[in-house]
């Protein structure tokens, strides 16, 4: 783009790209709102990323300060995203969309080679998929930053680039900045390593500290499990996937990652087991298939599941009958059994399909199952895993949580 432009004439050129990117029409005019006032703070001033910055402080400002967690936090990543747009826009005469980060990015030329090799390596070290895109969008804003600071190679980041940028996380979640910082470090302590950058900046990334860590993490009891599989819908064509998800998480204890990519040749209808090889760990995982699991999926496949030439055992209702993409979290599925089921999230609650995973580990536990026998159940690499991460409820809590599940002989012979 050119660098001498007006905010104005820049604003109506980003307008015209996202109808051209053919956007929701909603969101579209989210962002015409915010062009539009910000059009009217630049006044006749050419645009710059430090006018864009002053724009966000002032509209902040206004509504009483960053805010990350409460009703106005919606309106603020509005803005927030649109002035990133519009400095993208700016220096690269592009937009980059979620789905952009599905594939490649094109990395600006000094940065090329040593990004690649770095995610490269990530992915050799079987860092997860959901890891290596987020990573992506992060080290992407990283760039944008450093390029609007006049600096195009990764050996002219200075200490103090490094601590402005860290700024920038100002009025994000403690989780969000930790997200951050980790990635960073990690990619600051490879170029130091490959001798791209000649100070170690990784190690000058302050400690992130997350607060309420140790809060006790949503578990259900047997009453509220017992009433999310009764209110399912198992009717329509949807409400059987939902219902077969659901006992798939809750018997079983599968991550949502492997409900979606659970294959036909998975499930093996004559010994009644599910055999799959883990996305996240990639560690094998064999199961029994309980019953009442096994009818839900046969329903499911016989009544519910579109006629469809994909290998996935869940799949879209919508045509092409695909598979689910590979990031996705199916939550409107989620959503919609918990709202049959009366039970609605808590603000600030994180309650999610994970929740049936942690609930299956903390009853197991109530029920005197050893803890190496629940993490070859929940197929865990480390045994110290499960007690670390779904097992956080004191005696009282726990006695409240009594659900009966099967454990094949199997797996305490294989221990």
């Amino acid at each position: 783009m050119q660098n001498n432009i007006s905010a104005a004439a820049l604003c109506s050129e980003l307008e015209q790209k996202l109808i051209e990117c053919q956007i929701n029409e909603t969101t579209l005019e989210r962002y015409r709102n915010v062009l539009a006032e910000f059009t009217v703070f630049a006044g006749n001033n050419s645009y710059s990323q430090s006018l864009g910055v002053d724009f966000l402080i002032a509209r902040y400002q206004e509504r009483g300060g960053f805010v990350s967690t409460d009703e106005h936090s919606r309106k603020e990543e509005t803005y927030f995203r649109c002035m990133r747009m519009l400095a993208e826009y700016y220096n690269f005469g592009i937009i980059h969309r979620r789905s952009d980060f599905l594939g490649e990015i094109i990395w600006p030329e000094p940065f090329r080679q040593c990004t690649e090799r770095f995610f490269e390596t990530v992915i050799k070290e079987g860092l997860s998929y959901s890891y290596v895109t987020r990573s992506r969008m992060i080290i992407h804003d990283l760039l944008l930053f450093l390029d609007a600071r006049g600096i195009h190679a990764p050996d002219q980041i200075g200490v103090q680039d490094n601590d402005e940028f860290v700024k920038s996380f100002y009025g994000l979640s403690p989780k969000g900045i930790a997200t951050k910082l980790c990635t960073l470090r990690r990619y600051y302590r490879y170029l130091y390593l490959q001798e791209y950058i000649n100070i170690p900046l990784g190690e000058r990334l302050p400690k992130a500290s997350i607060q309420g860590r140790m809060a006790f993490p949503t578990v259900w009891g047997m009453d509220e499990i017992e009433k999310i599989k009764d209110s399912a819908d198992r009717i329509s064509p949807s409400g059987k996937r939902g219902y077969a998800m659901v006992m798939l998480a809750s018997r079983l204890g599968l991550r949502i990652g492997d409900i979606r990519n659970l294959k036909l040749q998975d499930i093996d209808w004559n010994k009644k087991q599910i055999s799959m090889v883990q996305h996240k760990t990639k560690k094998a995982l064999l199961l029994p298939l309980p019953e009442d699991v096994g009818w839900a999926v046969i329903d499911y496949l016989k009544n519910g599941r579109p006629i469809t030439e994909s290998t996935n055992v869940f799949v879209r209702h919508k045509p092409p009958y695909d598979a689910f993409p590979i990031n996705s979290t199916l939550n409107h599925i989620f959503s919609s059994v918990m709202v049959r089921a009366g039970l609605p999230a808590e603000k600030n609650t994180n309650v999610g399909w994970h929740t049936f995973r942690r609930s299956l580990a903390t009853n197991l536990l109530q029920n005197n199952v050893e803890m190496n026998v629940i993490s070859e159940i929940l197929g865990h690499s480390d045994h110290d895993v499960a007690g670390k991460y779904y097992v956080q409820l004191d005696l009282e809590n726990m006695k409240k949580c009594a659900l009966e599940v099967e454990v094949a002989d199997y797996v305490r012979k294989n221990i």
